[in-house]
């Protein structure tokens, strides 16, 4: 049988001998005169995927995948045939491993690329799961250890996966799992672990950097590695509670649990799902040590006897200085060597700590290395973070102080300093600051975004702009400079560019609430309250305890006449925050619209006490009025 290989067929295979297909009247062809395509697998985006028959081999089972991307643009073509490129290029780098396939051939034919790679005979943990339920406990923690040793030889080659889910992962025959589908990984340079690439990834198994800002980082596959544990211990997908909560689900993903799991699994997942990267596992051989945590040490043997030991052979042990940072121990018996901690090992403890949030721990362990290498720069600049965490701003300008003057051209300690000094309210000193970084290195594209909310709190939203346009020209995906340029411009009166912005941030990023938020305000300033309405609705759906949102979604349902549902979004933002003062004062609004005056004036004297509260006279004044007004 031989199938047909026209992306827009239904590819049915046809008996042997047949030259054209039955369905479409496309030529079969075998490819290289050698891999018979005998059966369509399925296909995505990128192409479709065929089982097929390598001839040279006595027919031994292969995969090909053909590149037909259903995109539009030159740019998209670019972009997925770069992507396709990079999947052969991965293949060739790691299929050595035993658990990665290996790739066979790569090749152009009749204007079209084919990969051609090991065929792996076994099912995914998707269908897996589907079929025998959820995992218990050992058999979760023997995926890991067997996933993570994979992952190791990955991260070591310095590739990023950024595509590990269920589906991903197939379990052979043998009961090995083998790691598939690198179409989506991306190469690490060997100086900078942290280049911004293009935002891909599974919703709910994508971390927050690799969704927000195109990054990745081997903790990011580590992020993917929790999110897959949690679908196959709960039978839960990640992104059925992404889509309602965010990243709001990992703190309390043992919820969704039909059985608990031990402390040390727990334990475990709770660091592989944190939000932020660097409060996650670094490494795979991270995870594997916390998996497999050393065994306790043998009893001490028991005590001798009394008087068993002649008084005259007891000899006190003396310890012995005998070279910087080593110390022997003198006895009885052959002398014990103790090693004294290097500078390094201090900073690598304090950074341990530091991504646990045992910030005081931190800033001892950064203390030691500083004492050990007063010109050790990194050591500063973990002490300065931990401090800022604990709300020393000060002392950790200090600390930032120290690292330029150990190296001036550190950009990561002026980029520290200037969110500091901005977090200090001294927003022109952060300007320098960032100025600085971005001298150093030109394309520091937080840098340029930083500044751009400093020049904007100062009023300069037409430099913020410009800081913004600059950081997205470095990254195309950075998400956060779209939607700051788009309130940068919407302070300056022009919504219908700012609702550009905030659509490409959303097209980066679909579960932005915030750029769903704030295009709703801009297309309610512009009179689109129907449209408002429907971000804002986006916006609740991403974060249900998004007070803003449903307080906006109040003010355009007000504005389009329906005061009885506005009335119950206000309900909704000051259930979750019962000081909102501006959501009592519009529901004070919209009940007097509906005649209840008494239930009005209730909301403006509570809207009066907040704002007198929170210091905002000019409205504490305007609240007093309307209850003047309704009393009269």
């Amino acid at each position: 049988m031989t199938c047909c290989l026209n992306p827009a067929c239904q590819n049915p295979p046809n008996p042997d001998g047949t030259m054209f297909c039955s369905n479409c009247g496309t030529g079969l062809v075998v490819l290289r005169n050698r891999y018979r395509p005998i059966k369509s697998l399925g296909g995505g985006g990128f192409g479709k995927t065929y089982l097929a028959e390598d001839t040279d081999k006595l027919n031994e089972h292969c995969v090909i995948k053909q590149f037909a991307p259903q995109v539009q643009g030159t740019g998209a073509l670019n972009k997925a045939t770069e992507l396709f490129d990079q999947e052969a290029r991965r293949l060739q780098q790691l299929g050595e491993h035993p658990q990665i396939p290996t790739l066979l051939a790569y090749f152009e034919q009749d204007n079209r690329l084919y990969l051609v790679q090991q065929f792996i005979n076994g099912q995914n943990l998707l269908a897996e799961l589907q079929q025998q339920g959820t995992f218990n406990e050992q058999k979760l923690r023997e995926l890991l250890l067997d996933l993570l040793d994979i992952l190791k030889t990955v991260h070591q080659h310095k590739v990023i996966h950024r595509d590990i889910k269920p589906e991903n992962i197939i379990r052979r025959g043998d009961g090995k799992l083998v790691l598939i589908d690198f179409g989506a990984s991306k190469q690490l340079t060997a100086t900078v672990m942290t280049q911004p690439g293009t935002t891909i990834g599974s919703f709910g198994y994508a971390p927050l950097e690799q969704m927000q800002g195109g990054e990745a980082y081997p903790a990011s596959d580590l992020y993917s590695v929790g999110a897959t544990c949690f679908h196959l211990l709960s039978g839960i997908p990640p992104w059925e509670l992404w889509k309602r909560q965010g990243y709001g689900w990992v703190a309390n993903w043992r919820q969704h649990l039909q059985q608990s799991v031990s402390q040390n699994l727990g334990r475990v997942l709770d660091k592989l799902l944190q939000e932020q990267y660097q409060q996650r596992y670094q490494s795979a051989e991270e995870v594997l040590q916390d998996l497999n945590p050393p065994l306790p040490p043998p009893p001490p043997p028991p005590p001798r006897q009394k008087n068993s030991i002649p008084i005259y052979l007891v000899v006190i042990p003396l310890i012995v200085l005998m070279g910087a940072g080593t110390f022997y121990l003198l006895g009885l018996t052959n002398p014990v060597r103790i090693e004294q901690k290097s500078a390094n090992t201090y900073y690598k403890e304090g950074l341990e700590k530091y991504n646990n949030k045992d910030f005081r721990g931190a800033i001892e362990d950064y203390n030691s290395a500083i004492k050990i290498n007063p010109n050790y720069a990194n050591a500063y600049i973990g002490r300065g973070l931990a401090r800022s965490d604990l709300g020393d701003k000060q002392a950790a300008i200090e600390d930032y102080n120290s690292a330029i003057k150990i190296n001036p051209n550190y950009a990561l300690a002026y980029y520290n300093r200037g969110i500091v000094r901005s977090d200090l309210g001294d927003k022109q000193a952060a300007i320098e600051d960032y100025t600085q970084a971005i001298k150093i290195n030109p394309n520091y594209a937080l840098a340029y975004n930083n500044r751009g909310l400093a020049r904007s709190d100062l009023g300069d939203n037409q430099a913020a702009i410009e800081d913004y346009t600059q950081a997205i020209k470095i990254n195309s995906n950075y998400a956060l400079a779209y939607y700051n340029r788009g309130i940068a411009r919407s302070d300056l009166g022009d919504n219908q560019a700012a609702i550009e912005d905030y659509t490409q941030a959303i097209k980066i990023n679909p579960y932005y609430a915030n750029a769903y938020n704030n295009r709703g305000i801009a297309r309610s300033d512009l009179g689109d309250n129907q449209a408002a309405i429907v971000d804002y609705n986006s916006a609740i759906k991403i974060n249900p305890n998004y007070e803003l949102a449903y307080y906006n979604r109040g003010l355009a349902r007000s504005n389009l006449g329906d005061n009885q549902a506005a009335i119950v979004d206000y309900n909704s933002a000051i259930k979750i925050n019962p000081n909102y003062a501006n959501a009592y004062y519009n529901r004070g609004n919209a009940r007097s619209a509906l005649g209840d005056k008494q239930a009005a004036i209730v909301d403006f004297r509570k809207s009066a006490d907040l704002y007198k509260q929170q210091g905002k006279e000019s409205a504490y004044q305007d609240a007093l009025n309307r209850i003047k007004q309704l009393e009269k």
